[in-house]
This record gives structure tokens, C-alpha cells and sequence, in this order.
């Protein structure tokens, strides 16, 4: 009878550690399913055009975990500013990679997911000088906000591109 009951308190114990790291693994995921965006929607052509200048952004989807991109500004028919863009998973987290030769001396800047919804995504790196976040809304079909943020003259700034698809 008593290694039963011994039996029995191990038992109770097992199952009682059991259920608590099965509640500790449910509450350290999201009860509600998480909405996550899909970078495919960012492929294509997108630009914004003012009276000054045409910016442009286009994106190639190369693998369901690679985005390649380029941005550039072209200003009475000259390219005034050039961007190399990645969107790939590093050890399970999306990241946003930019590279702009006449900034950070060529090198490439590295933005973490930090946000994610259905139709709204948003990158951050606190160590970067500016911007520190980078963020793209898909309005609709063939409308897309984009922006980046960060501090300039003692204010969190944050500048918005309206893009629209090109056919």
C-alpha cells in the first residue's frame, strides 16, 4: 500500500507539472490566432509621384522567405537615390534589409518584425541613427502606405509614401 501511494503522489506530481508548463506553453502563444502579413502582397511595381519627383519601389518574390527589392527616386529623368531591399527569415523572424551606398558606408541595415497584421507590417532597429522603424500599410489591392521613423531634431519623426501599383 504504500508504494502505491507513493506511486500515486508521483503521479499527481508529474501531472500537476505537466499541466502547468501546457498552460505556461498556451499562455506564451497567442489565444486568438495571430494575423500575419503576407509579403507576396508587396510584389510588383509601386509608385508615388509629386510635381518634383517619381519614387519607386518594386519587389520580386524569389522564395516563400525571400523578398527582393530596390527603391529608387528618379528626378527629371535622373536616379538621384538608390536602395537595396531584402525581406527574408533569419532563424525563424522576418527581418528587412536595406542597403543605400551613399549611407552607413555601403553597409547593410538589418530592421526585425516587430509588428504584424493582416494588412500592416512594421520592422525596427533601435540601434540605427534613422531610420529606426519601417513600416508598409496595404490600403487596398493597389494601394500601399510606407513609412519610416525615427528621431531628427529632438522629435520622433515619421515620413509617408503613398504608392500606388503600376500596370
Amino acid at each position: 500500500m504504500c508504494v502505491y501511494i507513493r506511486y500515486m503522489h508521483s503521479f499527481v506530481y508529474a501531472s500537476i507539472g505537466s499541466f502547468l508548463i501546457m498552460l505556461f506553453v498556451a499562455g506564451c502563444g497567442s489565444p486568438i490566432p495571430q494575423q500575419c502579413f503576407n509579403f507576396a502582397n508587396l510584389t510588383g511595381s509601386w509608385s508615388s509621384v509629386n510635381h518634383d519627383a517619381s519614387q519607386i519601389e518594386e519587389w520580386e518574390e524569389i522564395s516563400d522567405s525571400v523578398f527582393v527589392g530596390r527603391g529608387f527616386i528618379m528626378e527629371q529623368g535622373d536616379t538621384t537615390f538608390f536602395e537595396s531591399l531584402e525581406i527574408r527569415k533569419v532563424s525563424g523572424t522576418w527581418t528587412y534589409f536595406a542597403k543605400v551606398n551613399q549611407m552607413n558606408g555601403a553597409e547593410v541595415v538589418p530592421f526585425t518584425l516587430t509588428r504584424q497584421s493582416n494588412n500592416r507590417v512594421e520592422f525596427s532597429n533601435p540601434t540605427h541613427d534613422f531610420p529606426k522603424k519601417i513600416g508598409y500599410e496595404l490600403i487596398s489591392e493597389d494601394e500601399l502606405q510606407a513609412y519610416i521613423e525615427g528621431p531628427r531634431d529632438g522629435q520622433t519623426i515619421r515620413i509617408l509614401f503613398d504608392f500606388k501599383r503600376n500596370f
